[in-house]
């Protein structure tokens, strides 16, 4: 308020009643009675302040280039005071840090409303005294707190006698909702909004999904009457679900399959030794020669000829899948491998390609069960 309304509200006490009615403002930091009707002040050292021209019509319009004039971070507001024609005291504050300021004095947790000096004291000729020592005062148009050496205390104003002038168009800001994580009404009533636009929208979802499976189901019903067949035919639902079930089985072995030739085995086949020649010279000699039990001298079956042996008959298979079986549910492997090494990385790549692979090794076979 000015000078001006000051000695109006003073002189005339019939009129202030009514129309000077002021709040009773509580600075930040100094020691003052408190009530649910109180006002808190909020110092220079919790906000920023930026005196601006703007071609706009409206703080409202002024206060929305604030993010981009103060480039601070995202959890600032911004709020915007009118001074004269396109001329603004812009105000920027984070709402989280002064919430966790105010929390730590529980005494202001009752107030409601809260200001800022750059509203309160801007129009304040003197410098006003804090209980801290220092000193507001006004220096182009923005209210900063300054040390006792750079002011005239002479001319100075104790701080209770500031705030008690009457001030009855004084802007405030609203504590609720001051810290971001906080629930008040305003933003729980904006969630059940919310809320309550999708619980509509998953209703009409619903209705509508309803509506088309209706249609479907008469649908269905007129192809079925048109078909000749019964409503509920157990015959051919039956043989449905079994070329179903075929079809699925079908498609799993065609998988594996295709799985087990991309495997990498490589089909080997071994040469069996010759059996050694017995010269007709040496057969023919008797000496050294041992007989198997049971033949005569003579016979071509000598076992031992001079320190060499016969070669028996002996089945050698060679390397790669021997078998493959399928019982309808699972396949069976047998797989020949020599090499120990190749066994090795072969179970590697089956275990990596078929999750649920049954593995069982007999000396150089792999048996390998596959569902």
């Amino acid at each position: 308020m000015t000078r001006l309304g000051r000695y109006l509200c003073g002189k005339y006490p019939r009129i202030s009643r009514i129309f000077c009615h002021s709040e009773s403002l509580i600075y930040h930091g100094a020691d003052s009675f408190v009530s649910s009707e109180s006002v808190l002040v909020l110092s220079p050292s919790d906000y920023w302040a930026l005196a601006v021209s703007l071609n706009v019509k409206t703080p409202k319009e002024a206060a929305s280039y604030g993010a981009a004039l103060f480039d601070l971070s995202a959890e600032y507001r911004y709020e915007a005071q009118k001074v004269g024609e396109n001329r603004y005291i812009l105000i920027a504050y984070n709402p989280d840090e002064l919430s966790r300021k105010l929390s730590s004095i529980p005494h202001l947790s009752m107030i409601k409303k809260m200001t800022f000096a750059q509203w309160v004291f801007a129009e304040e000729p003197r410098p006003i005294h804090l209980p801290s020592g220092k000193y507001l005062t006004t220096l182009e148009g923005i209210v900063i707190e300054m040390d006792a050496s750079y002011i005239d205390a002479k001319t100075s104003v104790e701080l209770d006698e500031a705030l008690s002038y009457p001030r009855p168009f004084l802007k405030t800001v609203p504590m609720e909702g001051l810290s971001t994580t906080e629930l008040t009404p305003k933003t729980l009533t904006i969630t059940l909004v919310i809320l309550g636009i999708i619980l509509g929208n998953l209703i009409a979802e619903g209705f509508m999904g309803y509506q088309d499976s209706q249609h479907l189901n008469q649908e269905m019903q007129r192809m079925l009457e048109s078909s000749k067949l019964p409503a509920t035919s157990i015959e051919r639902e039956a043989i449905l679900s079994n070329l179903k079930t075929k079809e699925a089985k079908q498609l799993h072995f065609r998988q594996i399959c295709k799985e087990i030739s991309d495997l990498p085995i490589e089909g080997k086949s071994v040469i069996p030794p010759k059996a050694p020649i017995i010269s007709a010279a040496v057969s023919a000699t008797p000496e050294g020669i041992v007989l198997i039990p049971g033949s005569k001298p003579g016979e071509p079956n000598r076992l031992l000829v001079e320190n060499t042996s016969s070669a028996a008959n002996i089945n050698i298979r060679g390397e790669g899948i021997g078998e493959l079986d399928y019982d309808g549910n699972a396949i069976n492997l047998m797989i020949e491998t020599h090499d120990s090494a190749d066994r090795e990385s072969l179970k590697r790549e089956i275990s990596k390609r078929f999750k649920h692979a049954q593995m069982s090794e007999h000396d150089t076979q792999l048996e390998v069960r596959l569902k």
